[in-house]
């Protein structure tokens, strides 16, 4: 692809509902029928959106305790135990944290508490595939995916990474130290590197080719890389964004 191809834009709306954090530190849900952003005034540190509903998300509140909430229904769960500074939700709505010291944790819905580990990461993003396993960067940027119930691990190499984000199909996608943009060929086992950079990325849950992101002005965008088209969502400057269901 030239890098001086003018990006299409497109009208066709993605299916999966999309949340993010703006610049003031609040959160906000995109509002499809409305084409417009619902902004709260609640400050969270971290959002993740639930993958079985576009009614709720997990966060991070600024104390790093952890929660779920409905927001259409008005209901919130508390995960305590631990002060996180970020969450993923994987296969069988599994939930992972990073907390403050680095140490990562699992959720164990059957003990009701926080299966706590010792190794140090940077990043992670659960695997949506399994409950056993995750995807993460370690203190050195390296990309790894470990299912820590099997005991195996396995490693993306060819980057330096700050950010990652699993889609469709187990579809990596990266942030790179340098802003720019990856995404991992499975068929070539290496990195498609690109020269954008981005703030923030989200993989799109629904194929391969797409993600959404926030880029460095705070904008809001949907992009499918294979068929060079854009979707912009205006009205906020966020630092992040997730997609649920």
């Amino acid at each position: 692809m030239s890098l001086f191809r003018k990006k299409k834009k497109v009208d066709k709306t993605p299916v999966n509902r999309l949340w993010a954090i703006r610049e003031n530190g609040c959160w906000s849900r995109w509002a499809t029928d409305l084409n417009q952003w619902e902004n709260y005034s609640e400050a969270r540190k971290f959002i993740f959106a639930d993958p079985d509903t576009e009614e709720a998300c997990y966060y991070v509140n600024p104390d790093g305790s952890v929660h779920w909430r409905n927001v259409d229904q008005d209901k919130d769960c508390h995960y305590p135990g631990l002060v996180a500074k970020m969450v993923s939700v994987g296969g069988n709505s599994r939930l992972w944290a990073i907390q403050e010291n680095g140490d990562w944790a699992r959720w164990a819905p059957d003990l009701d508490s926080w299966q706590v580990y010792s190794e140090k990461r940077k990043f992670i993003f659960a695997d949506p595939a399994t409950e056993e396993a995750c995807y993460y960067i370690d203190l050195e940027g390296n990309v790894h995916w470990r299912n820590i119930d099997q005991d195996e691990d396995r490693y993306y190499p060819g980057i330096k990474a700050e950010i990652i984000s699993v889609g469709a199909d187990g579809r990596l996608w990266a942030i790179q130290k340098n802003g720019r943009w990856a995404r991992w060929a499975p068929d070539l086992g290496k990195w498609q590197a690109f020269f954008e950079q981005r703030e923030f990325i989200f993989a799109d849950p629904s194929s391969t080719s797409t993600c959404y992101y926030a880029d460095f002005d705070g904008s809001v965008h949907w992009r499918n890389i294979d068929l060079d088209e854009e979707r912009t969502y205006p009205g906020i400057k966020a630092l992040m964004v997730s997609v649920g269901g």
